[in-house]
């Protein structure tokens, strides 16, 4: 459908709390470092796959979305809220209360190891 538009880009949604829910999924179910990556390319499309919000929190885009009056589609997943995602949900809220600042270090170390694209843009250049 984006193609058929004359676009060459689709922006997803996910935030900065799915990026760290994400990246502690990844680490504690299936043992590995890694993360869905902020842009990436499908050359089979020809088609950009985007992340403009992963640098603001969940509750950042809640404020705004209610501010704005913007309309919240609740999943009609039959399983949603009792997922591993919402586990890990629970267990960062958990860990933030009693370790503030915990979610954005971990968001940190993501991004200082360079993981699936996360790196610093100034320091990916220096290595070119």
């Amino acid at each position: 459908a984006a193609l058929e538009a004359g676009c060459n880009k689709v922006a997803l949604g996910h935030h900065f709390d799915d990026v760290v829910e994400t990246f502690m999924m990844n680490l504690f179910v299936e043992g590995r470092l890694g993360c869905f990556a902020p842009k990436s390319y499908l050359s089979t499309k020809q088609l950009w796959m985007i992340r403009p919000m992963v640098f603001a929190p969940e509750r950042d885009v809640r404020k705004a979305a209610a501010k704005n009056g913007l309309p919240i589609v609740k999943s009609k997943c039959p399983v949603d809220g009792k997922t591993k995602r919402e586990e890990m949900k629970q267990f960062l809220r958990e860990r933030e209360r009693g370790d503030d600042g915990f979610t954005f270090r971990m968001f940190g170390a993501m991004r200082r190891a360079g993981l699936d694209g996360w790196g610093y843009p100034e320091k990916q250049q220096k290595k070119s």
